[in-house]
């Protein structure tokens, strides 16, 4: 199938969806689908770039680094 045939039929396609919900889903999966790979990070301040950059450094250092028991313990005890 050729690009405007393809651009065509998914055109048509668009046309017979009458719900909002579901228009709405893939609207936001093609829109992802057309955002460069880095836009998240891009998309962080510098702040929040420096935490995660910090966090990834802290985690080279196994002594830094928790079991995922103790972390549903912890989670457990803040949730009640």
């Amino acid at each position: 199938m050729k690009l405007a045939e393809l651009k065509s039929e998914f055109q048509n396609l668009i046309d017979q969806i009458d719900d909002l919900e579901m228009l709405s889903q893939f609207y936001d999966v093609i829109t992802q689908s057309l955002q460069p790979k880095n836009s998240v990070w891009q998309g962080l301040t510098p702040k929040q770039q420096q935490d995660v950059l910090t966090a990834y450094e802290e985690s080279e250092d196994e002594s830094d680094l928790i079991s995922l028991s103790v972390l549903k313990s912890r989670y457990r005890e803040l949730s009640c």
